[in-house]
């Protein structure tokens, strides 16, 4: 049974009890002892009125209590008893009423100071929020800089140095001079750096991603992930092209980039699967290997978790972090509950 909880309510329900004991008092003499019996409703109304209202209400119990007092005086007990009587039983019960009233207003200052520093840290919690966001987002652009830089600067100096050596190797290929065998190893060793340069530029700036979408930068991470750890990776794409914001391409890519990461580095698994599917605005990405499993890797408090989860929060998707069918680790991000990706 839940009691009333509106102050009005609450004394409507005290009045009818404060009238009932008082009832019984005028059948039987009341004693100094029934102020307890008052006590309950005025405890009632102190507890849910204002403090006002409360001590009003306590007069109005004493009154009653002193109007059955005089109804059962008899003729033998001197006039001023009743009303000494109704002065002490006031002042019993206005203790509990004043304790109670004092605590209330140490129960309201207390939330108003929970409510004031819990707002405090809201707001700390959305300016931290705002920083790691902008963190992010410079080290982004400086990377997609750096990757731009490396592309158009290094990689086109290597290429004009790669087309040299071939010239020369040529050259000394028709003049049949022994030293064509260096300049073709020069000519290979150019071609090989030039390859490294470009992976690099593209892991710092994924231009499929801007030009061909998250799909497309999945399969050429995936491609470039097996060339170079002879790991066997594979992505896997469902459903129509995703259409979501760059800014959510960009984390999605940077959170299997990171996974992937970690499964080379620290699974020993000998396959990695990339599955992305998306419908609308929802997505599922999964990162999945066949390694040996969460519980006995190193990878379970690094930098890189954190930030693969704070950039699943920012585009406000869920990442999860289990063991996989095969024993690995399933790394998963997703945008809403799974039922809902097709």
């Amino acid at each position: 049974m839940t009691l009333p909880s509106k102050p009005w309510q609450v004394v409507l329900i005290g009045s009818l009890v404060v009238a009932a004991i008082g009832a019984v008092d005028m059948r039987i003499e009341p004693q100094l002892g029934s102020a307890f019996f008052y006590m309950l409703p005025i405890l009632l109304v102190t507890r849910h009125a204002s403090a006002r209202t409360s001590i009003v209400f306590s007069i109005v119990a004493t009154w009653v209590s002193l109007y059955a007092d005089l109804v059962t005086s008899g003729p033998e007990v001197p006039v001023y008893v009743p009303y000494w009587n109704v002065m002490l039983r006031f002042g019993v019960l206005m203790v509990p009423v004043w304790l109670v009233i004092s605590l209330r207003k140490l129960n309201e200052t207390l939330e108003a100071r929970v409510h004031d520093r819990t707002a405090r840290l809201e707001d700390e919690v959305k300016e931290r929020l705002k920083l790691e966001r902008r963190i992010l987002d410079a080290r982004e652009s400086e990377q997609a800089r750096i990757g731009q830089d490396l592309h158009d600067g290094l990689c086109q100096q290597l290429v004009a140095t790669a087309f040299s050596a071939a010239l020369l190797q040529r050259s000394l290929e028709d003049k049949a001079a022994p030293e064509a065998v260096q300049a073709e190893r020069i000519a290979k060793s150019i071609d090989e750096s030039i390859g490294q340069a470009r992976d690099i530029a593209k892991g710092l700036h994924p231009v499929p991603l801007e030009e061909e979408g998250l799909e497309t930068a999945l399969r050429d991470l995936a491609r470039s992930t097996s060339k170079h750890t002879g790991i066997r990776c594979i992505a896997e794409v469902s459903g129509k092209p995703s259409s979501l914001d760059k800014a959510y391409a960009i984390h999605l890519y940077r959170i299997a980039q990171e996974a992937l990461s970690n499964a080379v580095k620290h699974a020993s698994a000998s396959m990695i699967m990339i599955r992305f599917s998306s419908n609308g605005g929802d997505f599922d990405l999964m990162v999945e290997d066949d390694g040996h499993g969460i519980g006995n890797s190193s990878r379970g408090g690094g930098m890189g978790l954190h930030t693969m989860d704070y950039r699943a929060r920012t585009i406000g998707a869920e990442m999860n972090i289990s063991s996989g069918k095969d024993g690995g680790t399933l790394v998963r991000c997703v945008s809403s509950p799974p039922s809902t990706i097709g």
